[in-house]
């Protein structure tokens, strides 16, 4: 057999077996002091206890984020710190708390350009964003003005969008933490998680209390949508099936928001849980460590394991062979500077 029809034969077995390595979305559970994984395609659920119960490290984990790294930072709530995990859900270390850094009462955090923006309701630093180093070094208040118990932070290509529970206002800052106004109409009380539907562009914004729901506006601020499909939804996500899937006390659940009646279509995927934002998590093909880079350290992991089982299994069909080292050879490089 020829070169061609070698690669040509592996890359049969690929597509016949399947990519069992898939990105997915993290949503941390209060109930549970976990973070659970679905899938952004359909929001089946791929692994409830992604990151297990910890009592330890969690007692009302509110955000789960990747980094550019491919770790993943998980802020808590009521523990008051940011934790960092890598990308298969193992604890590495925390990067800030109450005792070191003075944040209280942190809700949703942000990442941008290598910084680490986290919101702070209570305390010394009350009603703030700090910022800080990936590493939790280097801390700094971004943000000390028009803000009334932040909730979410969410950055866009010229500005920064920050929901706030006190004053039930979106506020509206330029990307050097100048304020410059309020970006919507003051019809949603609580608004919490805001995130960009992928089909058309405009913001999906959780309203938390009375009239509760999941409020859908474009870019000027202008609302567009309502849809009234829970009590007091806390994060919502366009999935790639058109359906949002959303999160409240009750559990993690979807709606078609292209029917008739919205709320007549909601199911519930995972319950028992008090679920909160929702973020994805994008895996490089190939990235077998997920350290968000696809170089020797994942052939060498593939290498070691060729005719076992183990992560480096990458097409999902139970043995590390040629067509999973073929994946990690397709795309080396993919993601490294």
């Amino acid at each position: 057999m020829n070169r061609l029809a070698f690669y040509l034969a592996l890359s049969s077995l690929i597509v016949g077996a399947g990519y069992s390595q898939q990105s997915f979305l993290l949503i941390p559970d209060w109930t549970n002091d976990r973070v659970c994984a679905l899938s952004p395609v359909d929001g089946s659920v791929i692994n409830a206890n992604f990151i297990p119960t910890n009592t330890q490290l969690f007692d009302s984990p509110k955000h789960a984020l990747p980094t550019p790294r491919g770790t993943i930072l998980v802020a808590d709530q009521v523990k008051d710190a940011v934790h960092e995990f890598d990308g298969f859900g193992n604890y590495i270390r925390t990067i800030a708390n109450l005792q070191n850094n003075q944040i209280d009462n942190i809700r949703g955090i942000a990442i941008r350009d290598g910084k680490l923006y986290v919101t702070v309701a209570s305390g010394t630093l009350q009603n703030t964003i700090q910022r800080f180093n990936l590493d939790g070094t280097g801390q700094e208040t971004f943000i000390d003005r028009n803000l009334s118990s932040p909730f979410a932070i969410y950055f866009r290509e010229n500005d920064i969008l920050i929901t706030n529970s006190s004053s039930h206002l979106i506020q509206r800052f330029d990307l050097n933490g100048a304020f410059l106004n309020t970006w919507v109409e003051t019809t949603i009380r609580f608004p919490q998680q805001i995130t960009r539907r992928r089909s058309n562009g405009n913001l999906l914004v959780a309203g938390f209390s009375s009239p509760a729901g999941i409020y859908e506006f474009d870019d000027a601020g202008n609302r567009v949508a309502y849809y009234a499909v829970s009590s007091g939804p806390r994060g919502a996500y366009e999935l790639e099936n058109g359906l949002i899937l959303f999160t409240d006390a009750a559990g993690v659940k979807v709606f078609d928001p292209n029917a008739p009646n919205p709320a007549n279509t909601v199911q519930t995927i995972l319950g028992q849980g008090n679920y909160q934002y929702i973020e994805l998590y994008e895996i490089l093909l190939g990235d077998v460590n997920r350290d968000r880079c696809v170089d020797d350290a994942d052939l060498l992991e593939a290498l070691f394991q060729f005719g076992g089982s183990g992560r480096a299994d990458l097409n999902g069909d139970n043995i590390v062979d040629d067509a999973d080292l073929l994946i990690v050879l397709f795309n080396f490089g993919a993601g490294c500077e």
